[in-house]
């Protein structure tokens, strides 16, 4: 494995020990993250759940805190958004109330894990199919080794593998005792972003998996397009919402096509910069690969502002984007109030300004791609602002735009 591919799954590592020091300061509760945890090495080399290496909070700086806590809550909420938006749905449909998520670059994200077990709400009116996309190194572990520590007390993990597809699994926790109504299914798929999406959607669609271009879906990825040589995203966006290779099948049928996206702005400026030069150190930007190799430029360099963000998802084919930066997402309506005091109170934060600096640089856009005029009305839902956005974007504090 090349040395940035390292680099960029090792980012997967960086992510859990920060989500885990949010939740062992209490800004939010995870039951499965310390799990979800174990083995990763952090900033001091010590892998977590070791002797001397079991809080992680004494390592993390509270600005990082503070901003980890707010991306958890703004993926959480156009996810939850999503799941409880009310569609005009076929009553003949055999799908009728069933929804998709996929998590595309998921590494040992437990976002699956706090739905299921009800510390986030949206799985009681639907049944949800949720897959999980990630380098097929990562789905290996996390199908043998991470989420066996993740089944709570009374419940069992098990796996199956799909041998047709190769590093690909479906996953289930089953009750031991006590009846569970939960119908929802969980499939882990390895698959390398940077390759073709059409077999990213022959393993999604296989039947072993299931997934269906005529069920409502959303697709998120967190800190994940930035990463993808910049025309390879722009592929992969113009798949997600239908109009790659197989778009001439899938628009037989009507389709309601999500897409949340978090990931950073560098703006043009010298924070930007600074962004870009720490990434650089670590091997994932710059002029050459390690072999000598010309790099071609990654989307974060070829997207560095929340407006070519929007602009992106709509020459992709997403009809309706909006999208706004991270500061005015906590500030208005989309981090909520309770949240923010949660978070007010586990801890003072002295670096205010820079604070402010750190989430103006990174932002939330979310897209929609619909067929069928039963889900005009959905989209523009999803994608509005003021008081009855689902999402929580105000008027004046984000940017829309359409195709």
């Amino acid at each position: 494995m090349a040395h940035s591919d390292r680099a960029v799954i090792s980012t997967a590592d960086d992510a859990v020990l920060a989500k885990l020091s949010c939740v062992e300061k209490g800004y939010y509760q995870d039951a499965f993250i310390s799990s979800m945890a174990k083995g990763v090495k952090g900033a001091n080399s010590r892998s977590y759940g070791s002797a001397g290496g079991r809080n992680s909070s004494f390592s993390m700086e509270p600005i990082i805190r503070k901003g980890t806590h707010a991306r958890v809550c703004a993926v959480d909420k156009a996810i939850s958004a999503f799941l409880s938006l009310r569609l005009e749905e076929d009553t003949s449909n055999a799908n009728k109330g069933r929804r998709q998520v996929v998590i595309l670059g998921a590494g040992r994200d437990t976002t699956y894990l706090r739905y299921r077990f009800g510390y986030q709400k949206g799985f009681e009116e639907n049944q949800v199919d949720w897959f999980e996309v990630d380098h097929p190194f990562v789905i290996e572990q996390k199908a043998h080794a991470w989420l066996c520590n993740c089944a709570p007390a009374g419940y069992k993990y098990n796996s199956e593998m799909n041998v047709a597809t190769g590093v690909s699994y479906r996953a289930s926790f089953s009750s031991q005792g006590a009846s569970d109504a939960n119908d929802s299914t969980y499939h882990l798929i390895g698959h390398d972003l940077r390759s073709p999406p059409s077999s990213l959607f022959e393993k999604l669609s296989d039947p072993f998996h299931g997934y269906d271009r005529s069920i409502p879906t959303i697709f998120v990825m967190e800190c994940v397009i930035m990463y993808l040589p910049d025309e390879a995203s722009r592929t992969l966006l113009r798949y997600l919402a239908g109009n790659g290779a197989e778009a001439d099948q899938s628009n037989q049928v009507d389709s309601f096509v999500t897409i949340a996206m978090y990931d950073p702005i560098p703006n043009n400026d010298r924070f930007g910069q600074v962004m870009l030069n720490n990434l650089q150190k670590r091997g994932i930007t710059g002029q050459t690969h390690e072999d000598g190799e010309r790099r071609e430029q990654l989307s974060l360099e070829r997207t560095p502002t929340l407006s070519d963000h929007l602009k992106k998802l709509n020459k992709s084919g997403f009809d309706i984007a909006v999208g706004c930066h991270m500061m005015d997402a906590y500030d208005y309506g989309i981090v909520s109030i309770d949240d923010r005091t949660r978070a007010a109170r586990c801890e003072m934060l002295d670096e205010l300004e820079e604070f402010v600096l750190l989430m103006r640089h990174y932002c939330l856009c979310v897209g929609v791609h619909s067929t069928g005029d039963r889900y005009k009305a959905a989209a523009a839902t999803l994608c509005s602002d003021g008081k009855d956005s689902p999402i929580g974007f105000q008027e004046g504090r984000c940017t829309i735009v359409h195709s």
